[in-house]
């Protein structure tokens, strides 16, 4: 099946943009990194020798060991799959629960806009990681738990995002034609009002995702993330910092294996939201 017009263009214009285009290298390194080296290490990421604690690279750990002396290639690998499927995760409840919320906001309108709203504002008046910590220290240090607490933390984003663009969508002619044929009002949110809301939600979702990955760490980092010896990057960050001055490779490469992956993606959602953004695309004529 080849893809639509629409898709071909939004390839065509995401080849052209630098920011874009580094992003997806940035991210698809990440990911090969992540997914294709486990299967290529002899380690296992919990496997401790303390007789190997802390040995710089060499042949056999091509980036040394930690305090445990467990193979600190092997655990960044496995710190990017705890990390990516955090981020998926968390993205795709929050887009599911935001947009159907925001969605049914503007769309209904009145009391029901009204509940919804406050409700949002309520989520966002707490600072997402405090907020966070919170839920993570009463639901326990689980997989579950962290999806849990960031998704709720994402919701009020894609919720006001959706309900903006659904107020502005509703009044347009063709929605106001669909309602005088006496097409049903769900049918007219889900296929004309919803489609065309699809530029803010992948921007919004692209920028997410990072920050699912960051509130990962952030939480790991604090000790409130997934337990010993799960490796996580950030725990790896949190673990290494009593030995900076004799091993500073896991604290340096953790926090590089953050940073590149948090770089990747907003560079990818400037990218897209650049393309998206109408004005831009009237700029380029």
């Amino acid at each position: 099946m080849r893809p639509s017009p629409e898709l071909r263009t939004l390839l065509r214009r995401l080849r052209r943009s630098r920011l874009a285009m580094v992003g997806m290298v940035l991210v698809g390194f990440v990911i090969a990194f992540s997914l294709l080296l486990p299967l290529l290490l002899p380690f296992d990421p919990n496997q401790m020798n303390v007789r190997n604690a802390l040995q710089p690279p060499s042949s056999v750990h091509l980036l040394g060991t930690d305090h445990f002396g467990r193979d600190l290639l092997a655990r960044l690998a496995y710190g990017g799959i705890i990390s990516l499927q955090v981020g998926f995760a968390v993205t795709i409840l929050s887009v599911l629960i935001g947009v159907g919320l925001g969605a049914l906001s503007g769309f209904a309108g009145g009391a029901t806009d009204t509940v919804i709203m406050r409700f949002m504002d309520a989520l966002m008046a707490f600072p997402g990681l405090l907020l966070a910590i919170a839920l993570v220290a009463v639901f326990g240090g689980t997989m579950g738990a962290i999806v849990l607490a960031l998704t709720i933390v994402g919701i009020p984003r894609f919720a006001r995002v959706v309900r903006a663009t659904v107020l502005q969508r509703k009044e347009a002619d063709y929605v106001v034609a669909a309602t005088a044929l006496g097409k049903r009002p769900w049918k007219i949110l889900l296929q004309d009002i919803l489609p065309n809301c699809s530029g803010p939600i992948i921007v919004q979702a692209t920028l997410k995702f990072p920050g699912a990955i960051l509130g990962e760490a952030g939480l790991s980092f604090l000790g409130l993330g997934l337990p010993p010896p799960a490796p996580s990057w950030g725990r790896m960050l949190q673990e290494s910092r009593a030995f900076m001055e004799v091993a500073p490779a896991a604290a340096i490469l953790s926090g590089l294996a953050i940073f590149i992956t948090v770089l990747g993606f907003n560079l990818l959602g400037d990218g897209i939201r650049d393309i998206l953004d109408p004005r831009a695309k009237h700029a380029r004529g």
